[in-house]
């Protein structure tokens, strides 16, 4: 027979599940259909723009965050769709990757964070797979058949 758990069970029922870190990522578009990568500060690899979600935050509002806090550019949740996902095995990292719909110049002069984007580039599509570091290969592959 089971019981339906007090609050205080439910919290440590909850604390005894498995976490797993969460992190988004958000392809933007120029006009021409290049998409911006960004180099980080503190990793050797180009990444897509984006980050972890904090506690208690959306996934959709932690890419605004995101956006806004390496590049200063201002973006809608309601422009995000979700492409995709990536599982990055080594930290147990799930990574959603959304779509931003709307496009962006690729003369935007971004106000980059001296701490934590070193520079931001549009690439074409086709060079993804070279720019990026390999756990994002399986994601690309099925990402460029859409």
């Amino acid at each position: 027979m089971s019981k339906e758990f007090s609050a205080d069970e439910y919290q440590v029922w909850l604390s005894e599940q498995p976490k797993k870190m969460i992190v988004v990522k958000v392809i933007i578009r120029s006009e021409s259909g290049n998409v911006l990568i960004a180099r980080p500060t503190y990793k050797k690899t180009w990444q897509l723009p984006g980050g972890g979600v904090d506690a208690g935050e959306s996934p959709e509002n932690a890419v605004v965050r995101e956006v806004s806090e390496e590049l200063s550019l201002i973006i809608t949740k309601q422009a995000l769709k979700i492409v995709g996902t990536i599982h990055k095995e080594n930290d147990d990292a799930l990574f959603l990757v959304y779509e931003y719909g709307e496009l962006v110049a690729e003369d935007t002069s971004f106000v980059l964070p001296s701490d934590e984007i070193k520079t931001y580039e549009f690439v074409e599509p086709v060079t993804l797979a070279e720019r990026l570091p390999d756990y994002y290969l399986d994601f690309l592959n099925t990402y460029s058949r859409q």
